[in-house]
């Protein structure tokens, strides 16, 4: 193809950046431009990057482009003051179609393999609008239309989501490896703002992740997934070579397995855990690769010794010193790298053979070997070897461990929400999974700050509680005081009054 030809020639950052101020010009509703338009604009562009190079002609790029059918030209017989100007060849340039076409996948390609990719907390509450949007349609037998055009928009949601985060995710790896080249100040600026991003996507998904799961719950329950085959074959796309029907059982299978896509970012299963638990893994071992970096920075910038100063030492004793057995010294104490000792037997004391290392193997003793080894050769009474374990017995039995305890929890956050609004002194004798609840609730409403009436309010990290605080009203023949009986002792606390909501369970 010739419109390609100017990547294969030492120009062609020259060539694309004319290429770039044409198609730039076509974005702007614009038609063509003069040569010197375009020298001027070249010139600018190369101004404000940071690499100078020598500018070849313009005039000479542009030639070669249109020869190469990349730009269309016409002689330009406009705004003539004299008729040398008149007779001097002025052009003024277009992209031609298949220019443009080409030169748009080549910054499509660009912007692509130069794309950081962001962890879109934005996009989370748009996500919940769309579900609950969702519900909303399924409830009212809305028009298929409008339901598989929500459905789409939560599985576009969630693709440009998941890869924004994959690229994140790499483009964090690849500026914290240990072999980056990037500066201490602007690795420090870096660091600021990538630990202020996580914390705030890691809060937003903490805040939307259990409003999303209700919302994916109930879309299920008003029976979204039975209606995929009715709406593949709603929007189905003729086909050449399928009928209408295979095409619709194909788009549902695909509507299917996103679905199922988009449950697996909040719904684990007993081998897999959600992918909002696995970016927030990630997030923290973002965070502490962060921090080891930092370390070993400050160990480079403000330790005196470190093992790259330690290898110019060594190399300069090296390089200054002319005798080889000194050199050979420096490389003993250095590495520990001795000569081998002569191989042989146990010999009697007096005779001091086993401190000859550097006798040689023909002048020193025979080491005697049993003609049982010297025509069999070593043997070793080998066993039935390990088998390998199987793995699914045992996340079986961690799964049912871990629905037990989310099981205990569930059943004390229903006895908890129960019980409440009441005083801290009204609550019966606490078990010890109520107790952890209690306490955690406890800990995240003592933390807010109160509001003029003293009441606080708080919500716990998963977001299903709502745990509100209020102070105890002033009695004087009432005791300030409360103490809670537990299976883990006595707790004595001031009698606030304690409510707390479920979430998950319709509580506001």
């Amino acid at each position: 193809m010739p419109v390609v030809t100017y990547l294969t020639r030492p120009d062609a950052a020259h060539y694309r950046l004319v290429l770039d101020v044409l198609l730039e010009e076509e974005g702007r509703l614009g038609l063509h431009l003069t040569t010197a338009e375009i020298g001027q604009r070249v010139a600018r562009r190369l101004e404000e990057s940071p690499r100078r190079a020598e500018e070849p002609p313009v005039d000479r790029l542009l030639a070669s482009l249109y020869e190469w059918g990349n730009v269309d030209r016409i002689q330009n017989r406009h705004r003539k003051g004299t008729y040398q100007e008149y007779l001097k060849k002025d052009y003024l340039y277009q992209l031609t179609p298949a220019g443009a076409q080409v030169h748009r996948a080549l910054t499509a390609i660009d912007q692509e393999l130069g794309a950081a990719g962001a962890l879109q907390s934005s996009m989370l509450p748009e996500v919940l609008r769309a579900l609950d949007e969702l519900h909303k349609l399924l409830q009212n037998r809305a028009s298929k239309r409008d339901v598989y055009s929500t459905v789409q928009r939560i599985f576009n949601g969630f693709v440009q989501l998941s890869e924004n985060a994959k690229r994140f995710v790499q483009g964090l790896n690849h500026a914290l490896e240990p072999g980056s080249d990037i500066e201490d100040e602007v690795f420090l600026v870096y660091k600021d703002d990538v630990i202020l991003y996580l914390r705030t996507f890691v809060m937003a998904l903490l805040r939307y992740a259990s409003p999303i799961t209700q919302a994916i719950d109930a879309a299920e329950s008003a029976g979204v997934v039975a209606l995929f085959p009715g709406l593949a074959l709603f929007e189905a796309t003729p086909t050449l070579g399928m009928s209408l029907s295979e095409v619709a059982d194909r788009d549902a299978v695909q509507l299917e397995s996103q679905w199922r896509g988009l449950r697996g970012w909040f719904f684990g299963d007993h081998d897999r855990p959600p992918v909002t638990q696995t970016l927030q893994d990630r997030s923290a071992e973002a965070v502490n690769l962060i921090v080891a970096t930092v370390r070993r920075r400050n160990n480079q910038r403000f330790r005196k010794v470190n093992r790259a100063a330690d290898m110019m030492t060594l190399a300069t004793w090296f390089a200054g010193t002319r005798d080889a057995g000194a050199r050979a010294a420096i490389w003993r104490s250095a590495f520990g790298m001795y000569s081998a000792r002569h191989f042989g037997a146990a010999h009697p004391p007096a005779s001091d053979l086993d401190l000859r290392s550097k006798t040689s193997w023909w002048e020193g003793p025979a080491a005697p070997i049993e003609p049982r080894l010297r025509k069999q050769g070593p043997r070793s009474t080998t066993g039935r070897p390990n088998g390998v374990r199987d793995p699914r017995a045992a996340k079986l039995e961690l799964a049912r461990l871990q629905a037990q305890e989310q099981a205990a929890t569930d059943a004390a956050i229903r006895l908890l929400t129960a019980r409440t609004p009441a005083r801290v002194s009204a609550l019966p004798v606490l078990s010890e999974t109520e107790l952890d609840v209690f306490l955690s609730c406890l800990n995240v409403v003592l933390s807010a700050s109160p509001d003029t009436t003293g009441r606080r309010t708080g919500r716990t990290g998963d977001g299903r509680l709502r745990v509100v605080l209020r102070p105890a009203p002033e009695n004087a023949y009432a005791p300030h005081r409360a103490v809670v009986r537990t299976a883990r002792g006595v707790l004595v606390l001031e009698d606030f009054e304690l409510t707390v909501l479920d979430l998950h369970r319709g509580g506001e």
